[in-house]
């Protein structure tokens, strides 16, 4: 069952990514009927990038602990903005073998019942678009029972 108070929120570990979550905060503040979910998808690194296991083990580490920053950061920016600790969450998935960030969002949406997806925009080129594909394209392609935020 969707229910449209509960939103989730995709998040990487780049800056810009905190966009979203300000807009959101700026939106909610001091909302304590919403329930919002800050979910970052790790995409663990390829043995090719890395042929040395030390060198592979330390971009790994080094991944996840950015993305539980941004998580942690992202968090304190909503209850900040007064929204109840209890309210939000976050959770740190790892992508499954042969889907991508922005349908590991979507799945989750679906088993999880949000009624509302937030995502940023990461302003690619089209020939980076194309080549790399787009979360928030992905995204919005594949909502067909919730609502969909884009925040540039």
């Amino acid at each position: 069952m969707i229910l449209w108070n509960r939103i989730l929120v995709g998040l990487d570990d780049r800056p810009r990514s905190l966009n979203a979550v300000r807009y959101l905060a700026g939106v909610l503040g001091g909302s304590n009927t919403c329930k919002v979910c800050l979910l970052a998808v790790y995409v663990p690194p390829s043995a090719d990038m890395h042929p040395d296991p030390e060198r592979l083990e330390a971009h790994d580490s080094d991944r996840r602990v950015a993305l539980e920053m941004c998580l942690a950061d992202a968090h304190r920016l909503l209850v900040e903005a007064r929204l109840p600790a209890e309210n939000v969450s976050t959770e740190l998935l790892e992508i499954l073998p042969g889907k991508n960030v922005g349908s590991t969002i979507m799945e989750y949406q679906r088993n999880n019942g949000y009624g509302t997806v937030v995502v940023g925009r990461r302003n690619q080129s089209k020939a980076e678009e194309f080549l790399f594909g787009s979360v928030s394209n992905t995204v919005v392609h594949q909502a067909d029972d919730c609502c969909v935020w884009v925040v540039s």
